[in-house]
């Protein structure tokens, strides 16, 4: 018993070695969308992951349930494993780990199955026989399908990685796993490395006089007047007619989305009765104050968000009124919006499809809206990617399909789409899911939003937006970011506020309230403000080297250069713009 115990010992220490081994890796962001005929390499060298590439048979996998592995061959000459002869969704394979609250994985794999599509989960289970997922993907046969996920534990243990599949007829083949560990330091190391390679520039200012002479000492002083990425608000009609509303949101946010202003049961609640009254005065006020709108949204895909008169008509006429409002609402808006959710959620539901009896309905619409506004970009739009990795319906592998179902529509090819993902975190965020959900939607080199993201009441919220807000700012496929806390002054009131029920929203209350009724931050929107405060570049001064240059490191967006020489009596004040680069963005002006 002393030598079995010694045993364990040792492993543990061998284990942990290797983790510590693997503190020194960067994160790999890059992901794979595509079906492929050899799979890539295993990322770290497969991490944790012994014997990821089976060059030494089976050794360190175990069979998982009750179906058969074994090693095959294949006629490349490339090693994998096999599980078949299953019988239940879980007969696969696994392999046996340790795993440490104070790290974070990241996991991939590469899959095939012997014949059709079926999707695969990696989970991992612990010693209560609880079980986490960690991702999963479309897999086919004939070719190797990447999954990539990621998971945190909330204490450490002994953990077995399986695998399942709904459908027991089908053979499950892995080849090339990977398994890292980050420490949390590490993982915020990395965030602050990304951001400064996709978040900012180095600037040159250059100096001269009139006649061309570089001017040493010269002071210059830089403001950023604009970011480029955006940081956009949810809102509500309040803005028109509450001032301190206005101010608060002017100052912080270059975006902003409705939050039901301009949806169809909104502007026509009655048939034939459109009303823009609201909405109009809504685009005005942003349209003044330079703030991007969202088109939130032209048709939604869930019946119980179409008005009762849509639903009561037949067939051909939920066409035609669809089709009209589509050219209701976009032409009136068309060249005031930087992008249109055209059929909001349409993974998890199909209306249209199932009223109009077309299973290409929602491909249909967004190429009636590009054709009424070809410049602006088509959003797909839903929920549960980031936030629930459990639904299997808007898995990433599902969103890219949907993208490929999209543009396979004839006249579609072309469309300028972008990945909407809302973001409704009602459960602790896990952000290693949500990178590795990220890297796999960024391989389809399409620009993401996230378009809705709250989090659920309570104490911890500040913590969880600040969290993700710093995971999903720092990752470079991603172009903007809508804070889901629209004000009303029913549903951030001192009741919604007080109550401690946090299961249960009571009824006219925010999920996420940045704000009280007057405007004071609250502990979620100090996080806010501190965030905007990091990522902006403001006020500052120095002056130039004695080659007329001053340089320095900014965050990307439009900006105000004051500078001046005490050789010349007067200050001179210009604009210039920092769209991002790897190389330095040289800025020459002259007195």
């Amino acid at each position: 018993m002393k030598i079995f115990q010694m045993l364990v010992t040792l492993f543990s220490l061998l284990l942990t070695c290797c983790v510590i081994a693997t503190w020194a890796s960067s994160y790999d962001y890059s992901a794979s969308i595509d079906c492929l005929e050899k799979p890539w390499t295993p990322q770290y060298n497969g991490g944790l992951v012994g014997n990821s590439e089976f060059d030494l048979g089976l050794d360190e996998w175990s069979k998982f349930g009750n179906g058969k592995i074994e090693l095959r061959k294949s006629k490349s000459g490339n090693n994998y494993m096999a599980a078949y002869d299953r019988k239940m969704p879980n007969d696969s394979f696994s392999y046996i780990l340790y795993v440490e609250k104070e790290f974070l994985y990241t996991f991939s794999a590469w899959f095939q199955l012997n014949k059709g599509k079926e999707i695969i989960s990696a989970f991992l289970k612990n010693g209560d026989g609880k079980s986490t997922i960690v991702g999963s993907v479309i897999a086919k046969s004939g070719c190797w399908s990447m999954l990539k996920g990621g998971f945190q534990m909330q204490e450490d243990m002994n953990a077995e990685l399986y695998f399942m599949s709904n459908n027991t007829e089908v053979e499950l083949w892995i080849d090339n796993a990977s398994l890292e560990a980050f420490t949390k330091a590490e993982w915020r190391d990395q965030q602050y490395e990304s951001i400064n390679k996709v978040r900012k520039q180095k600037v040159r200012i250059h100096v001269t006089s009139q006649d061309g002479l570089k001017l040493e000492g010269a002071k210059v002083t830089l403001d950023q007047t604009r970011p480029r990425f955006h940081i956009g608000g949810g809102t509500t009609s309040s803005i028109i007619d509450n001032k301190a509303y206005r101010d608060y949101f002017v100052k912080r946010f270059t975006a902003a989305t409705f939050d039901n202003e301009m949806k169809w049961y909104y502007t026509e609640a009655n048939q034939g009765l459109e009303n823009y009254t609201v909405p109009d005065a809504m685009v005005s006020f942003f349209k003044q104050n330079e703030i991007a709108v969202r088109g939130h949204t032209i048709l939604w895909a869930s019946a119980n968000m179409n008005q009762q008169w849509v639903k009561a008509l037949a067939p051909r006429d939920v066409l035609k009124a669809a089709v009209r409002r589509v050219g209701s609402v976009v032409s009136r808006y068309s060249g005031d919006i930087i992008g249109w959710d055209v059929v909001n959620e349409n993974m998890h539901n199909s209306f249209y499809e199932d009223r109009i009896g077309r299973p290409n309905a929602s491909a249909m619409f967004y190429q009636i809206v590009r054709a009424l506004d070809p410049q602006t970009p088509l959003f797909l739009n839903e929920y549960n990617i980031l936030a629930h990795p459990t639904d299997m319906k808007v898995i990433p592998s599902k969103y890219v399909e949907k993208i490929r179902e999209i543009r396979a529509f004839p006249g579609n090819e072309d469309l300028v789409l972008r990945i909407g993902l809302q973001g409704h975190f009602f459960f602790k965020p896990n952000v290693s899911h949500i990178r590795a959900s990220l890297d796999v939607l960024g391989a389809t080199n399409l620009p993401i939003w996230l378009t809705e993201m709250d989090f659920k009441r309570g104490p911890t919220q500040h913590v969880e937006f600040e969290e993700v807000m710093r995971e999903v700012f720092s990752h470079p496929a991603v172009e903007g970011i809508i804070v889901w806390a629209g004000w009303k002054p029913t549903s951030c009131s001192d009741k919604c506020l007080s109550d401690k029920n946090y299961d249960v929203l009571p009824k006219g209350c925010s999920m996420m309230c940045l704000t009280d009724i007057n405007f004071k931050n609250l502990p979620t929107g100090d996080a806010f403000d501190k965030l905007l405060k990091e990522w902006k570049t403001v006020n500052v001064t120095g002056y130039t080297d004695n080659k007329g240059v001053f340089e320095h490191e900014v965050f990307l967006g439009e900006y105000s250069l004051t500078y001046s020489h005490p050789s010349i009596p007067r200050t001179i004040k210009t604009v210039f713009n920092v769209t991002g680069g790897r190389e330095p963005l040289d800025v020459r002006v002259s007195f």
